[in-house]
């Protein structure tokens, strides 16, 4: 799972302000490893009781990743993102090559939960 700076959070929050990310320091005592940080209407990161938190630069997160619904999921595809499904707790990640749509079974376009993968290209 790809690792994110405090820097990057805030680009990713500034083209995606619905996103949230899990802070996964180790350095940092005072916090709690594992928090779920969002960012709140006022501009500052909060945790899920929407208290106002800070970071520091050397801080590192992962992207909470949640699930799409599956045309979501097949535009961002379209538009040459990896996509995921998970159905009958198997992944499998689908990889853009010419936009092709193939390999997606009927139970995993009804049934599964799909994802866009976020990571660094």
């Amino acid at each position: 799972m790809a690792e994110y700076t405090l820097g990057q959070v805030i680009d990713k929050l500034g083209r995606n302000p619905n996103l949230q990310f899990r802070f996964v320091n180790d350095e940092d005592y005072y916090k709690s490893l594992g928090i779920i940080v969002h960012l709140r209407e006022d501009g500052y990161l909060a945790n899920s009781s929407n208290e106002t938190l800070t970071f520091s630069l050397r801080d590192k997160f992962t992207l909470v990743n949640e699930p799409v619904d599956r045309m979501t999921a097949f535009k961002a595809f379209e538009k040459g993102k990896s996509i995921y499904c998970i159905y009958r707790d198997i992944k499998r990640t689908f990889i853009p090559i010419n936009n092709t749509f193939t390999g997606f079974s009927i139970e995993e376009i009804l049934y599964g939960k799909w994802f866009i993968e976020e990571g660094e290209k």
